[in-house]
C-alpha cells in the first residue's frame, strides 16, 4: 500500500469549473475513469481502496484527494460509498506541490460545508463557487506545506484577524482595528503574524486586497473603478502601482491578459 504521492497544481488563478456535486457509488464493486482534460478534487466519507496509475491507496472518511487531467482512476468499495466532487479546469502557472490525498483532521467540518454550500449554489452563482473552490485548493495545498503552520496550530488571535480581513477588505482596515477584533495588542499581533507568515499584517492586507482585485478583473464584469472599490482600494493610481508592483501589469492589462487566456471567462474591457 502506498502512502505517498504528489502532484504539481497549478493555483496561480481560479479553477474553471465543469462538474461539482454530490454522488453515491458501491452499487457494483469497483469503478475506474479516466478525466482527459480535468482535474478533480474528492472529499470521501467512505472506507475503500484508490489505484491513481498503478499506484494503491487506502481512502478513508475525512480525506481529501485531487488528481490531474489524463490520471486513471480505479476504486474499490465497501458498501455505500459518498463523496462529494468537483471536476474543473487550471490554467498554467506557478505551481504548488500538493499530497494525492490527506487527511483534513479537525479542517474536515468546515472544507466539508463550504464545499457542499458550493455544491447548491453552482447553477446560479458559477463565479462565485469558482472562487470558493479556489480557496479551498489553496487550504488543501496548505496541508502539503511543513513549513506553514496548519490553520488549527495558528495562534486563535491570527485567525480571528484573518476573519475580519476578509470580511471587510473593502473598508479601511488599520492593525490596531483588528488587534481590537483578535483581543490583543497591535504588537503583539503583529509578532503573531511574523511568526505564522514571515510578514506584517499590514503585508497581508495588501496581499488580499490584489489578489481578489487580480480575481475579479480576470472573471467578472465589473468597472475598474468598482473593483478598487470592492477591495479597498479605490484610489485608481494608487491601484494602478500596487498591481504594476504586485503583477507586473495595470488592471486593464491584467483584465486584457487573462481574458485572452480564459475564453470562457465573463469578461467586460472597461
Amino acid at each position: 500500500m502506498e502512502t505517498s504521492l504528489a502532484w504539481d497544481v497549478p493555483l496561480d488563478k481560479p479553477p474553471e469549473i465543469v462538474n461539482i456535486g454530490r454522488n453515491a457509488h458501491g452499487y457494483v464493486a469497483s469503478d475506474r475513469y479516466r478525466l482527459k482534460d480535468l482535474w478533480s478534487l474528492h472529499l470521501y466519507g467512505y472506507h475503500g481502496r484508490l489505484r491513481l496509475d498503478g499506484r494503491e491507496f487506502a481512502i478513508e472518511p475525512g480525506m481529501v484527494g485531487i488528481t490531474p487531467p489524463g490520471t486513471l482512476m480505479e476504486y474499490r468499495y465497501v458498501g455505500l460509498s459518498v463523496h462529494l466532487y468537483a471536476h474543473f479546469h487550471l490554467g498554467a502557472g506557478p505551481s504548488q506541490r500538493v499530497e494525492a490525498l490527506q487527511r483534513l483532521g479537525p479542517r474536515h467540518d468546515s472544507i466539508y460545508a463550504r464545499f457542499y454550500e458550493g455544491v447548491g449554489r453552482f447553477a446560479t452563482e458559477p463565479r462565485r463557487v469558482e472562487a470558493r473552490l479556489w480557496d479551498l485548493l489553496w487550504e488543501v495545498a496548505l496541508l502539503s506545506r511543513p513549513d506553514l503552520p496548519p490553520e488549527d496550530e495558528l495562534h486563535p488571535a491570527v485567525r480571528l484577524a484573518m476573519t475580519t480581513i476578509e470580511r471587510h477588505l473593502a473598508e479601511p482596515l488599520s492593525v490596531a482595528e483588528i488587534a481590537a477584533r483578535a483581543n490583543v495588542s497591535p504588537s503583539y499581533l503583529s509578532r503573531l503574524f511574523r511568526e505564522a507568515f514571515g510578514e506584517t499584517v499590514v503585508a497581508t492586507i495588501r496581499h488580499r486586497r490584489l489578489e481578489r482585485a487580480a480575481y475579479l478583473l480576470g472573471r467578472s464584469s465589473l468597472p475598474i473603478k468598482e473593483i478598487a472599490i470592492a477591495v479597498g482600494l479605490p484610489d485608481l493610481q494608487h491601484f494602478n502601482k500596487a498591481m504594476r508592483t504586485r503583477y507586473g501589469a495595470s488592471p486593464r492589462e491584467w483584465r486584457a491578459r487573462e481574458s485572452s487566456s480564459s475564453p470562457g471567462s465573463e469578461i467586460d474591457h472597461r
